[in-house]
């Protein structure tokens, strides 16, 4: 599974890269605002995206999911910790196949992965 990973702050960034290396899945890249997360998203076209509500400048990942779901068809799993900030607007647009609130560990993460994964082969 190639994986895309919207993150602004770049040690979470970094982390979460090795963490999904180190399950088996490859990362196609790290963006920090939503104008880079849609451009990687439009060169790469991965199959899932790990998107943070908050990033860098006036930049929403709520918005850089809604972009790669409506117009790509990536799914998004949003990972943040601010995940009461979500509206049922973001949420309609978004259709987050998981929420994981921050912090999480590499086994939530990975077990919410797997199922991901898991949904695409059906």
């Amino acid at each position: 599974m190639r994986i895309l990973i919207v993150e602004d702050e770049v040690f979470i960034a970094l982390d979460l890269e090795m963490q999904l290396m180190d399950m088996g899945y490859e990362v196609v890249g790290i963006a920090g605002t939503k104008v880079t997360a849609i451009e990687m998203a439009c060169a790469y076209v991965p199959d899932l995206a790990l998107v943070d509500l908050h990033l860098a400048g006036p930049s929403s990942g709520a918005e850089a999911a809604a972009f790669m779901r409506a117009e790509l068809g990536v799914p998004s799993i949003i990972v943040s910790g601010s995940l009461h900030e979500l509206t049922e607007a973001d949420i309609a647009a978004t259709a987050p196949v998981a929420l994981l609130g921050k912090p999480f560990s590499p086994v939530k993460l990975h077990a919410v992965i797997r199922d991901v994964d898991a949904a695409r082969d059906r």
